[in-house]
């Protein structure tokens, strides 16, 4: 007979243990959660890796700010800055690759008068061209020039000849001739009457003078801006080219201790200043649609650096359409072999352009200037 139950036995529910392991998980992340962003300030990352530095286990020499935060003391290393001299090697260019052939006669800035240019455009028989010096080196413009740096110091002149001057541009064009401005750069005797904040300077604070003139500074970055107007107002004037002369510094018989107007990280060169002036010049006018050119003044600079003047005639000819050179009927040969190389655009008869006195060279370009016999 089977046994009857008095009482009732409740059902059992079974427990989920697998729930445990989860949130054992869960506050084990939430304790690393809290002990990773507590632990941050005492975060020391190094060149070997980051590591945990707790104040608690500190030998009390560590230093600690007002947030707990450990300052670490690092070993002082003195790291010197090295400045290489610039380098122009970089430059490329396809200057020259449209310079005509000219043959012109030279006429100084005192012969630039509307007679006296009738009379030397009636001689251009063999010629085709004529070079005007349009800013001699004693710093006065024959053109009314409306340069910032003319205007803000009264550099420009109006005259019988400045207002006259558009309509002697004129003529000489309507007669097929080539025209050629000449302008001095770095070699100015009206500007530093007005103003010293160009020029170069002496021990005693004096303009540096020598038996060519006052000095401008060729490191002045205004200077590069002021020639880059001066020559676009002459392209405007209806010049078909402007040659830069006197882009140099000066020649030292013995070094002197001379001042400039601009601090540079790198050591003072010749050649920074001069080249550096050249390039920023030739880059104010990239987008010339007309030539422009410049005068080397030694055969030194035709084949290498000269540091006498700061030229490189071989960066001139990469910048420049032209590089007029003054030279002789024996000596221009040699000129061609020392720059054949360098010319890897055009003709280098047309590119490297001999300025020569009292005769005409069998050349394609030539610029004659009239001397004593």
């Amino acid at each position: 007979m089977a046994r009857v139950q008095e009482f009732y036995k409740g059902k059992r529910k079974r427990r989920n243990y697998a729930f445990i392991p989860f949130i054992a998980l869960l506050a084990l992340f939430s304790v690393m959660l809290v002990l990773f962003y507590g632990m941050q300030k005492y975060a020391v990352i190094s060149k070997d890796g980051v590591k945990i530095e707790l104040p608690i286990l500190s030998d009390g020499s560590a230093a600690v700010d007002s947030e707990g935060h450990v300052v670490r003391q690092f070993e002082q290393v003195s790291v010197p800055l090295i400045f290489d001299e610039a380098d122009f090697n970089y430059v490329k260019s396809n200057a020259g690759k449209n310079a005509p052939p000219v043959r012109a006669i030279f006429i100084p800035a005192a012969n630039v008068l509307p007679n006296k240019i009738i009379e030397y455009a009636a001689r251009l028989v063999a010629g085709n061209a004529l070079v005007l010096e349009m800013k001699p080196r004693s710093g006065v413009c024959l053109w009314e020039s409306h340069a910032q740096m003319a205007m803000a110091y009264s550099l420009t002149q109006q005259n019988e000849l400045t207002a006259a001057m558009p309509e002697i541009i004129e003529k000489l064009k309507s007669q097929n001739i080539y025209l050629v401005a000449q302008i001095s750069c770095c070699i100015d005797e009206l500007l530093p009457t007005r103003t010293t904040a160009y020029c170069i300077h002496t021990e005693t604070g004096l303009n540096y003078t020598d038996g060519l003139g006052t000095w401008l500074d060729a490191y002045n970055l205004d200077l590069r801006t002021w020639i880059a107007e001066m020559v676009q107002e002459l392209y405007d004037l209806g010049f078909d080219e402007v040659v830069l002369a006197d882009v140099a510094h000066p020649s030292l018989a013995e070094p002197i201790p001379l001042s400039y107007t601009r601090e540079i990280s790198t050591p003072r060169s010749t050649i920074a200043a001069v080249c550096g002036l050249a390039a920023g010049i030739a880059d104010r006018l990239r987008d010339r649609d007309k030539v422009l050119s410049i005068y080397c003044k030694t055969r030194e600079a035709l084949v290498r650096d000269d540091y006498t003047t700061g030229q490189n005639a071989v960066l001139f000819m990469q910048l420049y359409d032209r590089v007029y050179l003054e030279t002789d009927k024996f000596t221009y040969s040699y000129n061609v072999e020392d720059m054949a190389g360098a010319v890897t655009v055009g003709n280098i008869y047309d590119r490297l352009v001999p300025v020569v006195v009292n005769y005409i060279p069998d050349n394609t370009s030539w610029v004659l200037v009239d001397g004593p016999e």
